[in-house]
């Protein structure tokens, strides 16, 4: 029979495995509160500001077993992470304007339509954006006010009539 050698004694992946996780646990909840209020004084939000820093112990835990610095890395990882948050924010918030001014453009009509619109009464007002601007038959308009598909009829031909004053006074 050899004999065993004294030395470093290979301990088996399991126990390696366990003491990693046990390490990163400990250095989770030490680092966790500073992390993520450091990530809400980049947003001013704190769910966003759990869910970066979660993030960012995610990424840790990818790169444990390599890291010199965690702390910093975390730290790091956390203002990147808030970096492309803005970035995509403000690219999220200068699509929805420039759809807002498509929209207004394609679905609005003239401004002096719509001032008149906006001047005539409440009931002829809203007869004429339900048939005008939403698009709906009469029918459904008196089913939505809940009245006489003659009031309906009515309140869109004296609107029309006011319009016509309305507009041709401001020409």
């Amino acid at each position: 029979m050899s004999a065993v050698t004294a030395g470093p004694v290979d301990l088996p992946a399991a126990t390696t495995c366990v003491d990693r996780d046990e390490a990163f646990r400990a250095f989770y909840v030490a680092q966790f509160p500073d992390l993520a209020g450091y990530c809400l004084a980049l947003t001013a939000d704190g769910g966003l500001a759990d869910e970066l820093a979660q993030e960012a112990l995610i990424r840790v835990y990818a790169r444990w077993p390599v890291l010199r610095e965690p702390r910093a890395y975390a730290f790091r990882v956390a203002h990147n992470l808030a970096k492309d948050h803005w970035r995509s924010r403000r690219r999220e918030l200068a699509t929805w304007i420039d759809l807002a001014d498509l929209a207004e453009e394609a679905y609005l009509p003239d401004r002096a339509v719509w001032d008149a619109v906006r001047r005539l009464p409440g009931p002829y007002r809203e007869v004429v954006v339900l048939h005008y601007f939403a698009d709906l038959p009469q029918h459904e308009i008196a089913r939505v006010l809940h009245r006489p598909l003659g009031t309906v009829k009515r309140r869109l031909h004296e609107a029309r009539a006011l319009l016509a004053t309305i507009l041709g006074s401001d020409l």
